[in-house]
């Protein structure tokens, strides 16, 4: 079934408006369902000008008729370091409350338009005058002291930061949930979270350095590779990141409990925004390799079918 654009005198999803994209090579624009909360539906029926036709559950209005902040076209994922890790989506997706206000084939009064203003660039400094005297004052500058007390405490507290430092105030780290369980050795430190599915182990030697295991499996974060714990503010941080990962279920579970996973498989997967279901469990490339052993199956099942019809 063809998918068009509900707008009147929008021609997303058209037999010209495809073929034409097809020839360029350009992507078809996004198509968004109208919501399911019957007030927010209200809204959408409401700001779309449209009388020959009723809006339905079943309709699709394109990615033109909203703002750019409405819809969400990246993931992003805040890694234990701080940094983001940004990874575009294969389907956009809306953000709650959105509701379609662009209509650029319409009149100019049926649609939102940003006010346009005059761009300039700001002064260089500003100063302040006296209202009797006319004199400029100087302008006031920041005071760098407490930057650099600043500075002074973090290095202070990174030179404290060791690994027997680390034993002592063990009890200070944050676990994200009771199951986490900590255990002191004379070599290391673990930090352990036990569960059915899955068990996570972090080891951290003598020097600060980390391991990583899903399942007894060692998992090689190229991020963390080589990495020196410096503090405990970045314990805590690995320790939230490692929580948030899902051990990946590989492509099939053998008779002796042997996960079998594809040569590229990380072992784990990233919890993204809007990702849910069964799919969420498998990285990207066991997916793939899940679903061509399907197909190979489904190939098979049908051949054996022929056969037996045949005779």
């Amino acid at each position: 079934m063809v998918k068009c654009c509900f707008v009147p005198e929008c021609t997303t999803g058209n037999y010209r408006y495809n073929k034409q994209q097809k020839t360029s090579g350009l992507r078809n624009r996004s198509l968004f369902k109208p919501p399911q909360n019957p007030s927010l539906f209200e809204k959408w029926f409401e700001a779309i000008p449209r009388k020959d036709k009723v809006l339905s559950e079943s309709s699709h209005v394109c990615e033109l008729h909203f703002k750019e902040n409405d819809i969400i076209r990246y993931d992003e994922t805040i890694l234990f370091d701080g940094t983001v890790d940004v990874v575009k989506r294969i389907r956009a997706m809306l953000r709650k409350g959105a509701v379609p206000c662009i209509f650029p084939n319409l009149p100019y009064s049926l649609t939102e338009h940003n006010n346009e203003t005059n761009n300039r660039e700001p002064p260089a400094e500003r100063f302040l005058y006296n209202k009797k005297k006319k004199s400029k004052l100087i302008p006031a500058r920041s005071d760098t002291s407490e930057m650099q007390c600043s500075e002074n405490i973090e290095e202070n507290i990174n030179q404290q930061f060791s690994f027997q430092y680390l034993k002592e105030n063990l009890n200070k780290l944050e676990k994200p949930d009771s199951k986490w369980m900590f255990e002191l050795k004379d070599d290391e430190v673990e930090l352990v979270r036990w569960n059915r599915q899955c068990s996570k182990r972090i080891t951290i030697s003598n020097d600060l350095k980390i391991k990583i295991f899903f399942s007894g499996i060692e998992i090689l974060f190229e991020h963390i590779i080589n990495t020196i714990l410096l503090s405990m503010d970045e314990t805590n941080k690995l320790l939230n990141y490692i929580h948030s990962l899902i051990e990946c279920k590989g492509i099939m579970t053998a008779e002796n409990n042997i996960t079998r996973r594809s040569i590229t498989c990380k072992g784990y997967v990233e919890i993204r925004l809007g990702q849910r279901g069964p799919k969420s469990n498998y990285c990207f490339d066991c997916r793939i390799a899940r679903r061509s052993m399907a197909n190979c199956l489904r190939r098979k099942v049908l051949k054996l079918e022929n056969k037996i019809q045949e005779k």
